[in-house]
């Protein structure tokens, strides 16, 4: 259920309710390596009572979801051509301006993605390291099939990240396919250890090029732009318990970045994480994250996440907060405090959360871990751990050396 606002102007556009929604899928693999997946479903689309926009339309719709593809994989490259089709079936319960009422589209896509692997040994500051080379291509041909005039349940356009732009369809859902004719071209370079694996470096970039002007975009405006934004993304841990991690989004057009994402994470150990992180998108947001997992009272010698059975006390605080910087002002925000008394966990975690310009919802969380036995009370382990960058569970276990304690 969408929580909405008092102000008409932050008010949200609530989905559809799915009443019912029954379906299907299948995966199967035949002969040499052909693999076939489908998927069929049926939906009704009912408008919630507390949604903030004028009439949509209701209805129901049918659709089908397939492909085929021979995925030829190796351990230095792989190459994946597919030949899929989105099909869909719309009934409405009454006629909207501008949308048809009864109709049905199938829409095809041949997609061929390939991508290797390349490894050498090297040193880097006088460390040995293994240096990888990743160049990844995939072509997209799609076309163009009229979209306007049909409804849109559940289709939103996919966030431009190094994920998305690697996919065939510039929309999430089954109501909306982009047409396309283009082809994606990105490389990664990694430095990993070599006994290990674990990764010390990552630097990455990604474009994508369009033969043809794009019909069916987010926006409902043609695309004529040939070349998409460029995709930069680095991250680094070769500086030891500290991580750094940056992700930018640069237009060819404006000349500068469009999104930016920077952040660093010091980690001398576990249970000992503060983490800063800043985002920008350019004339939307500009934010500033600090999120902290620390001890602040330690009055127990650590015995690395188990039990002993004696009743010393570790407390830790816990927490994340964003401000806004465009709009001056926190926006959301976790603060608490965990206690390890050896026999017993106490969690206490205050959460704040902006549901629009001036209305917040904020709850309190209290737990009681019997360790060994069971846990009491409201449950914050998955809010910390989803909003905090290397939070980790007090009963974890782990064998890394325990760190230095900079209170000692």
């Amino acid at each position: 259920q969408v929580l909405q606002t008092a102000d008409p102007a932050t008010r949200i556009e609530a989905p559809y309710e799915r009443v019912p929604q029954v379906g299907s899928r299948y995966l199967g693999r035949y002969g040499p390596g052909i693999e076939l997946a489908f998927e069929g479903e049926f939906n009704r689309f009912e408008t919630p009572d507390n949604n903030a926009s004028g009439p949509r339309p209701n209805g129901m719709r049918v659709h089908a979801l397939g492909s085929v593809s021979r995925p030829v994989v190796t351990p230095g490259w792989t190459f994946v051509p597919k030949l899929a089709f989105n099909a869909a079936s719309y009934s409405l319960d009454a006629p909207v301006a501008g949308v048809r009422g009864d109709a049905s589209r199938v829409i095809p896509t041949l997609s061929v993605d390939s991508a290797w692997t390349f490894e050498r040994d090297s040193t880097w500051f006088g460390r040995a390291v293994r240096q990888t080379l990743e160049p990844r291509l995939l072509y997209v041909d799609t076309p163009y099939v009229r979209q306007g005039d049909l409804p849109n349940f559940d289709a939103a356009a996919k966030d431009f990240n190094y994920e998305s732009v690697f996919s065939d369809n510039l929309f999430s859902g089954v109501d909306r396919v982009s047409d396309a004719h283009q082809l994606t071209a990105g490389v990664t370079t990694r430095l990993l250890d070599p006994d290990t694996g674990a990764e010390a470096l990552r630097l990455g970039i990604v474009q994508r090029y369009r033969f043809r002007d794009q019909q069916v975009t987010p926006d409902l405006q043609p695309s004529t732009q040939r070349f998409s934004d460029v995709l930069l993304l680095g991250s680094t841990s070769l500086v030891r318990n500290w991580n750094f991690d940056a992700a930018v989004q640069y237009s060819p057009d404006s000349k500068r970045a469009e999104r930016s994402i920077v952040g660093v994470r010091y980690s001398p150990g576990p249970f000992w994480t503060v983490s800063a992180t800043y985002r920008l998108t350019r004339g939307l947001t500009e934010q500033m994250e600090i999120g902290w997992q620390w001890p602040v009272y330690r009055g127990a010698a650590d015995t690395g996440g188990r039990a002993t059975g004696a009743c010393g006390g570790n407390l830790y605080g816990v927490g994340r907060v964003n401000y806004s910087m465009r709009d001056s002002r926190l926006i959301d925000s976790i603060v608490g405090f965990e206690y390890d008394a050896g026999c017993w966990i106490g969690r206490v975690v205050a959460e704040r959360l902006s549901t629009g310009r001036s209305d917040a919802t904020t709850r309190l969380l209290l737990q009681l871990e019997l360790v060994g036995l069971s846990r009491l009370g409201s449950n914050p382990l998955q809010v910390l751990k989803d909003n905090i960058p290397g939070y980790r569970l007090l009963r974890e276990e782990r064998t890394a050396p325990l760190p230095i304690n900079p209170y000692d």
